[in-house]
């Protein structure tokens, strides 16, 4: 009995640990699925890949799955990138590299390095983002990724390309793309052949450059690759104006970047297509458009600190207000583009990209002298052990020899025992085929009957089956009836409650408001009337009705603020960006400092959607006050074409999700009904001592 319990704990313990792995297993399975998607679409779709990453950083966070969330940060990097937030940027492909370092992932940490130097390009320290290149080649050399390290030589080319050295930047293009061929990685080449054809223009040979543009155009539009496409599309306008000397095609191609620039949401290249579309319009001496495209061309590459373009177009705008007599402004933007062609084309730092260069490689090459050494002694080895197995083959043969002629004296006379056993094996084999014939009828008999029986029972397991599949269908149709019946009846209730509350609180507003303010307004009256009349005793008694006063309109000052609060007319008036705003202006900043930032909210929402959303907050804010301890509270609220998402994250003390039902009490509860009557979705993440995310997505 006693070994029997024991049996009975072993199967049960061994049961739990296996659902319990298999749990984890799926959950990994989910997350990594949603990474890649959200990777495949980068380049297609950057705003719903932003919205697929926040939403895995949350559960990342919460299963502690530390290796996902460094490839989560390196791709929130890259889309900061894209956006022109180049600091949020390498705060990102930083936290990436850190824990990297921390788990001991070469890939991960080469990741982050590579990924650094597109901001660093962006803002002209080509140095540091030359070094953070062959510092990531070093973990792609030990790892053998021939992809990652063709994407390097790529970056190197761009870097090049930057510091007017396009002669070498052909050399890393060509060895990139010659790597990626090798490799059998057509999406790598997209990027590849538009650097390469930048360099041929650089190089004064159009042709050359016109035709590679147009290779990677094809591809990147085989590919889907949105981003490629909005690069080479304006680099075509740019190639086309100075082959032809036409602005018709040049302004065809500068159209389609643009319209595909604005839904990716790439500012950077945005930039870019202005500037050289007021330099066509310069060209056409249609001054005023040209700086009017000239001029959005660098609020946006200020937006994006991207100096490079900066320089050039700050060199046409001083053509541009020289050409309207614009002295002044033109001699301020040539100091300007001065001043930053000193910081990015500074002696100094090409002689510091020259050094990172040589020393790699000349470290490659001390690599490569070092493997040819072990290559020729390891050969030298193997020669002086061919030659040593050789001789002791030609002993062995001598020896077979001897062992050669005794064994044909032992099979001349095992032939003669072999020919009298195959008599006997001869006669054997006969009696066994007359007992095989006699067998095979018996199984012939048998297979007939089984066969008989299995068409039998056949029929019925398929009569059967039949009938519980009619009947498991019937059940399916009454149960989804049911079902949608129950969550119509349970959206009508939530709607019902919502209104209701909505209704009584306006209702209570309008009582503090018109009632209960207008008596205390009077009251105010009588008493200051009275003060004509009146004759104090003394200065006590005086300074008693003074502070009688005092209270009068402080009561006044707080029925007004919580009829607000409970009915806020801005909310009705301007919306739900204003509403918050001046909810969150009403809290002492010196306790709680609170930032704002929303993204396509200019136009009014649904009237539903902007109360739910108000009172969401309210109420989120209010519970971060109450029980955080937080001093510093992010709201960001973000609008698009699938929905709205809202994150609020405070720093304050956390706690854990896993036990959120003893924290849930009325506020939470509140929360999780308004957001399910929209049908969107909220995620708490939280630890002890590391804040608290809330992550909200009403979809349209």
């Amino acid at each position: 009995m006693f070994k029997f319990r024991i049996a009975i704990f072993a199967y049960l313990f061994c049961f739990v640990n296996f659902n319990s792995v298999a749990q984890t297993v799926a959950i990994k399975s989910k997350i990594n699925a949603q990474i890649n998607l959200a990777k495949d679409i980068v380049f297609s779709d950057m705003k719903r890949s932003n919205r697929v990453a926040d939403s895995v950083l949350v559960s990342l966070r919460k299963y502690k799955l530390e290796l996902e969330e460094a490839s989560i940060y390196n791709l929130k990097g890259i889309i900061y990138n894209f956006s022109g937030k180049l600091d949020s940027s390498l705060i990102f492909f930083e936290k990436a590299e850190q824990i990297g370092l921390k788990i001991g992932d070469k890939l991960t940490i080469a990741k982050a390095k590579q990924n650094k130097n597109m901001p660093y390009g962006k803002m002209g320290k080509y140095a540091l983002a030359m070094q953070t290149i062959f510092e990531a080649i070093k973990y792609y050399e030990s790892i053998n990724s021939k992809s990652a390290i063709a994407r390097c030589y790529g970056d190197i080319g761009n870097i090049l390309i930057r510091q007017d050295n396009s002669k070498g930047a052909v050399d890393y293009l060509k060895k990139a793309i010659a790597m990626a061929d090798e490799v059998n990685e057509l999406s790598l080449k997209t990027n590849f052949y538009n650097s390469l054809a930048v360099a041929y223009d650089e190089l004064k040979d159009k042709k050359a450059a016109k035709e590679t543009y147009l290779k990677g155009l094809a591809l990147a539009e085989k590919l889907n690759n949105v981003k490629s496409q909005i690069t080479i599309t304006l680099n075509l306008g740019m190639i086309s104006w100075s082959l032809d000397n036409t602005d018709d095609q040049s302004f065809e191609y500068y159209k389609k970047a643009e319209k595909l620039a604005i839904s990716f949401g790439d500012r950077t290249n945005l930039a870019y297509i202005y500037q050289n579309m007021g330099r066509n319009y310069f060209h056409q001496k249609k001054y005023y458009e040209a700086l009017k495209y000239t001029q959005n061309a660098k609020d946006l590459a200020l937006e994006t600190k991207d100096l490079y373009s900066l320089v050039r177009i700050y060199s046409s705008l001083a053509e541009i207000y020289k050409n309207i007599s614009k002295y002044d402004d033109s001699y301020n933007s040539l100091v300007l583009k001065d001043s930053l062609s000193k910081i990015l084309f500074n002696k100094e730092s090409s002689e510091q990209i020259n050094t990172i260069r040589i020393k790699y490689e000349a470290e490659k090459k001390e690599q490569q002298i070092l493997l040819l050494d072990k290559q020729n002694l390891i050969q030298g080895l193997e020669l002086n052990k061919t030659k040593l197995e050789l001789e002791n083959q030609d002993l062995e043969n001598e020896k077979n020899l001897f062992k050669i002629g005794s064994q044909t004296l032992l099979l001349q006379k095992n032939k003669i025992l072999l020919d009298r056993k195959q008599l006997e094996a001869t006669a054997k084999a006969q009696q066994i085929k007359l007992l095989a014939s006699k067998n095979d009828v018996q199984k012939l008999e048998l297979l007939k009957r089984n066969i008989f029986l299995g068409i039998i029972a056949g029929a019925l397991l398929i009569t059967i089956l039949l009938s519980y599949l009619f009947y498991n269908r019937y059940k399916l149709k009454q149960d989804a009836r049911l079902h949608e019946e129950v969550i119509t009846q349970q959206d009508l209730a939530t709607k019902a409650v919502l209104n209701a509350e909505e209704n009584e609180r306006k209702r209570i507003s309008g009582e503090l408001h018109d009632g209960l303010g207008q008596m205390f307004s009077a009251v105010k009256m009588n008493l200051s009337a009275l003060t004509d009349g009146l004759s104090f005793k003394d200065e006590h008694a005086k300074k008693m009705f003074s502070k009688t006063m005092n209270l009068v309109d402080e009561s006044c000052k707080e029925v007004r603020v919580i009829s607000h609060q409970m009915a806020p007319n801005v909310l009705l008036k301007s919306g739900l960006t204003a509403a918050v705003r001046d909810f969150i202006n009403k809290i002492d900043s010196r306790k709680l400092k609170i930032n704002l930032e929303t993204f396509g909210l200019q136009e009014r929402l649904d009237q539903n959607i902007e109360t739910v959303l108000y009172r969401v907050i309210q109420e989120t804010v209010n519970n971060v006050i109450k029980h955080s301890g937080a001093n510093s509270l992010d709201i960001q609220l973000n609008k698009d074409e699938d929905g709205i998402n809202a994150m609020i994250e405070d720093n304050g003390k956390g706690f854990e999700t896993n036990q959120i039902e003893k924290f849930e009490g009325i506020g939470l509860k509140n929360i999780r009904t308004r957001i399910s009557f929209l049908k969107g979705t909220v995620d708490f993440s939280s630890r002890p001592g590391q804040g608290t995310l809330i992550a909200i997505f009403i979809p349209f």
